[in-house]
């Protein structure tokens, strides 16, 4: 963007080198100028050969850049560039560095102003002879991106010259520094933002798994490219140009989940979504153009997820001698463990309340509820450890239960902590950071030791919450009104199932109703036997 031109009556060519507007008063200054300004700085190129001095325009810009930077630091001023110095070496035999250069290089020129402030003459030659010359206008941003494409062809040209190797990947240092690629790394880094504020953690668990999967996929379908195996597969990921992603290769990544990865059809399409939500937020987001490639990548998995399903035995409510036997054997009968008694509370809470597993470990101080005029003590979930919206709600606690709550409602209080865990053995663990996560490891060892393994895919700890339905039917059978299904969807947590009761029925029911199904289902739904294992 610098011209060369003929003086006046001159025959030899010369170029002008533009001082950045900011700067020409320090450069007049530094130059001794009389106005104490100077816009330009003029040499001659020493040739009348107009291919000769297009040839050494860039050394002589380079050198008169050189030349105003010693004048300015002699006088105390910084150089023009402010100090800052590229570092580029085009011998990179790492692709996550270039694109990291040509990032810092598209924020240098990004930095810069667009608006055109200057003038500049251009010269041609024609057919014969003749020189014809056009006024164009330019801003800072032009001048820096042109600057940097100098600096580049006279490094190379060196580089060349000197017969060393260029690198692999100069050219994604190159398509990254003029805007020509978008690496995913920094892209990713913005959508994690924006989800962080608007989803759960355990759906950013579901997120990072569907890009360690990518990543891995990706990594083996680039690795016959790559010299030397790629070991850091997220890192090759966030350096790949998500306009380079073909989508023929996308296409692949369910074929290899369901291959490869050995997942099952219903995970495959967990891992896919994310990747669909990331391509609409970069369309929506202005980074490319649709059509998003994922839509229709699942088509056919819920076929074969139902196929899948159908194969394996379904999983169950406890039976009654299942029931017995977990309540009465004694969790730390043969182990050194902190869990035995969070074991054994935790298993008629989750009998007596239908709650779920990570809803009952993250109760806290604050998640006991005693309601005016209520007879029985009831405990809340909240939107933090709901699963759904329909989740969110208070269930009364049976007084059989109530000691137990009683007594790690007193030790919670005596931490002084408004919201301390009342089973503050259930540490948070796992990508959600989930307080039913270790327990249900230690649930599952004991109820393998009392079950037994060929228990494994018929009951967990969830069977207890089915177990809760079963009997709140039983009851309602029975006669208890109460334990009619819609009052055990409220107690469930489950979203109603017909547009009369989500738009014109009440949203809650009188506590009194929750009570009486409550108690109505342990006097009515309840074996015998088991009732008698938790008097």
């Amino acid at each position: 963007m610098h011209s060369i031109f003929r003086r006046t009556g001159a025959q030899t060519w010369s170029v002008r080198f533009h001082v950045p507007r900011d700067r020409r008063f320090d450069v007049g200054k530094a130059y001794g100028t009389k106005s104490g300004h100077k816009a330009d700085v003029v040499r001659t190129l020493g040739t009348t050969d107009r291919k000769a001095a297009m040839g050494r325009r860039p050394k002589a810009l380079e050198a008169i850049r050189a030349e105003i930077d010693a004048k300015l630091q002699a006088i105390g001023l910084a150089p023009l560039d402010g100090g800052w110095k590229p570092d580029w070496a085009f011998a990179w035999d790492d692709e996550e560095k270039a694109v990291a250069e040509g990032l810092a290089a598209r924020r240098e020129i990004t930095k810069a102003s667009d608006r055109e402030d200057e003038a500049e003459e251009l010269y041609t030659a024609t057919a014969d002879g003749s020189i014809h010359s056009t006024t164009i206008r330019t801003s800072p941003r032009d001048r820096k991106e042109s600057q940097l494409r100098d600096l580049i062809a006279e490094q190379l040209g060196e580089l060349r010259d000197a017969g060393k190797p260029v690198g692999p990947h100069y050219d994604r240092f190159a398509a990254v520094a003029f805007g020509e690629e978008t690496p995913l790394g920094p892209l990713l880094d913005r959508w994690e933002q924006e989800r962080d504020r608007s989803v759960s953690k355990a759906s950013r668990a579901m997120d990072k798994a569907a890009f360690n999967h990518f990543a891995s996929y990706l990594a083996e379908h680039d690795s016959q490219w790559h010299a030397s195996p790629i070991t850091d597969v997220m890192k090759h990921l966030r350096a790949k140009a998500l306009e380079r992603l073909e989508p023929r290769v996308l296409g692949g990544f369910t074929e290899w989940l369901l291959g490869s990865a050995g997942l099952t059809a219903k995970t495959v399409g967990s891992r896919v979504s994310p990747l669909k939500m990331f391509w609409d937020w970069c369309i929506r987001k202005h980074i490319i153009s649709g059509p998003n490639p994922w839509d229709g990548a699942t088509r056919g998995l819920k076929q074969q997820a139902a196929r899948q399903g159908n194969s394996r035995p379904k999983r169950r409510e406890f039976s009654e001698g299942e029931l017995l036997a977990l309540l009465q054997a004694d969790p730390d009968a043969g182990r050194r463990w902190t869990w035995g008694q969070a074991i054994r509370d935790l298993m008629p809470l989750a009998l007596l309340t239908g709650a779920r597993e990570n809803e009952l470990c993250s109760l806290t101080v604050d998640k006991v509820v005693q309601l005016p005029g209520a007879d029985l003590l009831g405990i809340a979930v909240l939107e933090e450890d709901a699963k759904t919206d329909s989740s969110v709600r208070q269930v009364p606690l049976h007084p059989l239960v109530r000691p137990m709550i009683e007594r790690r409602l007193a030790a919670a209080i005596a931490t002084g902590e408004p919201d301390a865990p009342l089973f503050p053995e259930c540490k948070p663990g796992g990508p959600a950071g989930k307080r039913g996560y270790y327990f249900s490891k230690r649930f599952t060892e004991f109820r393998r030791d009392v079950l037994g393994a060929a228990s494994d895919g018929l009951v967990t700890f969830h069977s207890f919450r089915k177990c809760f339905g079963t009997f709140m039917r039983r009851a309602a059978v029975a006669g208890v009104s109460e334990c009619q299904l819609s009052v055990a969807q409220k107690l469930m947590g489950h979203k109603p199932q017909t547009i009369t009761e989500t738009t014109y029925m009440e949203a809650e029911m009188p506590w009194r109703v929750y009570e009486a199904a409550i108690l109505g289902m342990v006097d009515k739904g309840l074996p015998e036997k088991v009732l008698a294992s938790l008097s």
